[in-house]
C-alpha cells in the first residue's frame, strides 16, 4: 500500500484505526484479507506473487503489521518486504514481533516504511535511507512513499485530515476514513489512478483492546469500488504483549 494512516483514540487510547490504500501494478495478482495462517492465527491480503502481504492482523495477540513501498519495485536479491509484514504478525506477542524487528538485516528488503502496533503502542520502522525502529508518541501516524523524515504533502495532508476526523463516533469516523481514502485532491490524490499502476484496493480497520471491531475492504479503486464488511474470526487473545 502506498498510504496508510494509524490513529489512536478514546481515553486510554484503547482504539486503534487503521485506513489504508494499496498501490500496486493493476496486473498484479493478490487475494483479499483472509486467514492467512492459522496458529497464530494471521488475518491478511495475499501477494500472490512475493507470498506475503500489504496489511496483516495477530488476531490472538492483537496487533497489526502493515508495509508501503518507499520507492516501486525493489532490486534483484533484495527479501520481499511483503513477506516481512507475515513474519513479524506470526510472532506471538507485538513484542516478539518488535524483538524479531531489531534483529533482522532490514537493509537487505527493498526499500520500505513499516508500521507495527496495537491500541496501546505503536512504531514506524524503515530502511530508507537507513534502518531504523521508532516509537510513535503522536495520536496519527502516517507513512507513504518518502521517507519518514521527509513525508511529502501527500502524507501531511492525509494527517492532518485524520487528526481532525479523531474524536468523531465510530461509525462516522468509519464513513469519514473511508472517504478520505477515495480522495482526489490536488496533483498526488490518496487514490491513484494511471496507466497500468495505481490504487488496487482499501482498507479500514478498528480494534478495540486486543480485538478486531471493524474490517472494511474495498477490492478496488475506493471512488467506484464499495467497501464492505469483512468477516474475521475472533479468537481468544492470549497473555503477554
Amino acid at each position: 500500500m502506498c498510504i496508510l494512516l494509524a490513529l489512536a483514540r478514546g481515553p486510554a487510547a484503547e482504539e486503534l484505526w487503521i485506513a489504508a490504500n494499496r498501490d500496486e501494478r493493476l496486473d498484479r495478482p493478490w487475494q483479499p484479507p483472509s486467514l492467512l495462517l492459522p496458529d497464530p492465527p494471521v488475518f491478511a491480503g495475499r501477494d500472490l506473487i512475493g507470498g506475503g502481504s500489504w496489511l496483516a492482523a495477530n488476531l490472538d495477540a492483537g496487533f497489526v503489521v502493515a508495509v508501503t513501498n518507499a520507492r516501486r519495485g525493489a532490486p534483484p536479491g533484495a527479501r520481499s518486504r511483503g513477506a516481512l509484514v507475515v513474519d513479524l504478525a506470526a510472532e506471538r506477542t507485538l513484542s516478539d514481533a518488535l524483538a524479531l524487528l531489531s534483529e533482522l538485516d532490514l537493509g537487505r528488503y527493498g526499500l520500505f516504511n513499516l508500521f507495527v502496533g496495537d491500541s496501546r503502542g505503536r512504531w514506524l520502522a524503515t530502511n530508507h535511507p537507513v534502518p531504523r525502529v521508532e516509537r510513535v508518541l503522536a495520536p496519527v501516524a502516517a507513512i507513504g512513499n518518502d521517507a519518514l523524515d521527509a513525508p511529502g504533502g501527500r502524507v501531511a495532508g492525509a494527517a492532518a485530515r485524520a487528526m481532525a476526523l479523531r474524536d468523531l463516533p465510530g461509525d462516522a469516523l468509519q464513513s469519514e476514513l473511508e472517504i478520505l481514502l477515495a480522495d482526489h485532491e490536488g496533483e498526488d490524490p490518496l487514490c491513484r489512478h494511471g496507466r497500468g499502476y495505481g490504487t488496487v484496493c482499501s482498507s479500514v480497520v478498528a480494534m478495540v483492546g486486543r480485538k478486531v471491531t471493524t474490517y472494511r475492504f474495498a477490492p478496488g479503486p475506493p471512488c467506484i469500488t464499495a467497501f464492505a464488511d469483512v468477516a474475521v474470526p475472533h479468537r481468544g487473545p492470549r497473555q503477554g504483549r
